[in-house]
């Protein structure tokens, strides 16, 4: 007979939904734009209507499944159909508390606005006030009533002080209120504003005006020039302001539209100014072309002796490389020359071809023969066991040696004695001077 043991869980703790912001699946699995129950608890969470609000809980039971999975300990490895591994039940334990309602929030705020309607109507309705929270200012909620501004190189106060309430020392009492509390003649404010580095380089400031009726200032028709677009005016700008002036003068000649004997006379003045301005445009842009011209000149240039150095440098290149190979040959063309010229001198000291014994006198007679410097592709170094040749002496590498050895010398080395030279003798015996004394003298007469 086999029986099915079901184990439920008393009360299970409500699980707190958390937001994972894993990049794998396999490692976090489904990542969430909200947590599951944000529509419930999070009072800033706002559905547009009520079937999204029961699509959402829909989705959360959905995603929360309540149904959990007891094992049966008699087929607990079985994969037969017939005989499952678990049994399914239903968990009573909600994940949402009971004292959390389930309704939708827009009901209470169509409620509200119908009071509200209602008391706009009827002004006899009592309009049931509103309980807001406490605050708390001065507790918990202290930090959300402050914001200091980031000013960079300003120096911050820590803030255990700037947040630290006042405390009133005991048996301290404050002095009496005065009628009109002084006014401080400064304020040091600190600000934070949204623009940085180039947007603060704005126009410099231009003071209001005011504009006398009948009269138009010259001055108004420089509206149009800022700072770094004609100011500071240059000579281009002066022409142009020149230019103005002769056509204001030239519009105050013109004969009135009501005139119209003039109508001819006008538009010959206008068809002449008109060319005149033709003509003036036709020479700003000859000169615009020349001065395109001459800087794509300046480019052209410009580009033909970076390329002409860029060739230059590859070509220093290419040479040095052809050089070193030129040289590597020459070294081996030289040294295949030495070895040939020695063995043609081997070749010339026994020209007969007789063969001669070895003269072991003469061998350790002469320092350059084989005994001394043998050649090294015979299988001979003469720098194996140098070792043994060092000179290890107590008086050379010992200090107690050196002194040894300095108090050994005679006095003139280590005192050196100088003896001044005796003067020259330039005359004879009979007082006459001796020839190259006479010689030396008419050279240093022929200097003078």
């Amino acid at each position: 007979m086999s029986h099915v043991v079901t184990i439920e869980e008393s009360q299970a703790k409500p699980p707190v939904s958390q937001t994972r912001c894993g990049g794998r699946s396999g490692a976090w699995g489904k990542v969430s734009a909200n947590r599951t129950y944000d529509f419930l608890y999070d009072p800033l969470f706002i559905m547009s209507s009520e079937k999204d609000h029961n699509q959402a809980n829909i989705q959360a039971t959905l995603i929360r499944s309540r149904l959990r999975r007891v094992p049966r300990y008699r087929t607990m490895f079985s994969s037969l159909f017939h005989y499952p591994r678990y049994s399914v039940y239903w968990s009573k334990a909600d994940p949402v508390p009971s004292f959390i309602s389930r309704d939708w929030k827009g009901h209470e705020e169509r409620h509200k606005e119908a009071l509200r309607k209602l008391a706009v109507t009827d002004t006899s309705f009592p309009m049931p006030k509103e309980v807001y929270e406490d605050p708390d200012v001065t507790g918990k909620n202290r930090y959300k009533y402050f914001e200091r501004p980031f000013l960079p190189f300003y120096q911050q106060m820590p803030f255990n002080v700037v947040f630290a309430s006042t405390r009133a020392e005991p048996y301290t009492f404050p002095p009496p209120s005065t009628k009109y509390l002084p006014i401080p003649s400064k304020y040091t404010v600190g600000t934070q504003t949204d623009y940085r580095d180039a947007e603060v380089q704005t126009d410099p400031y231009s003071p209001e005006y005011i504009v006398c009726q009948d009269s138009i200032p010259e001055l108004l028709t420089l509206a149009t020039l800022t700072w770094g677009r004609g100011l500071p005016a240059g000579q281009a700008e002066v022409e142009m302001i020149e230019r103005a002036r002769e056509k204001r003068a030239w519009e105050a000649t013109l004969p009135a539209l009501s005139d119209t004997s003039q109508f001819e006379k006008r538009r010959r003045m206008m068809n002449a100014m008109e060319r005149k301005e033709w003509a003036f445009r036709e020479q700003e842009i000859e000169k615009l072309q020349e001065i395109r011209l001459e800087v794509l000149k300046e480019l052209l240039k410009k580009r033909d002796e970076n390329q002409n150095e860029v060739n230059m440098a590859c070509l220093n290149v290419q040479w040095s490389k052809l050089q070193e190979v030129k040289e590597a040959k020459l070294a081996q063309i030289h040294r295949t020359h030495v070895s040939a010229i020695r063995k043609l001198l081997g070749k010339g000291k026994n020209i007969e071809g007789k063969l001669e014994r070895r003269n072991i006198i003469k061998d350790y007679s002469d320092y350059a023969s084989q005994v001394y410097g043998p050649l090294s592709r015979l299988g001979r170094f003469t720098d194996n066991n140098s070792e043994d040749f060092v000179v290890k002496n107590h008086y050379l590498n010992t200090y107690e040696g050196l002194v040894e050895l300095e108090s050994c010398l005679p006095d003139f080395v280590t005192q050196p004695r100088i003896r001044s030279p005796k003067p020259k003798v330039t005359t004879t015996k009979d007082g006459f001077l001796k020839r190259a004394a006479r010689m030396d003298h008419e050279l240093a007469a022929v200097h003078k």
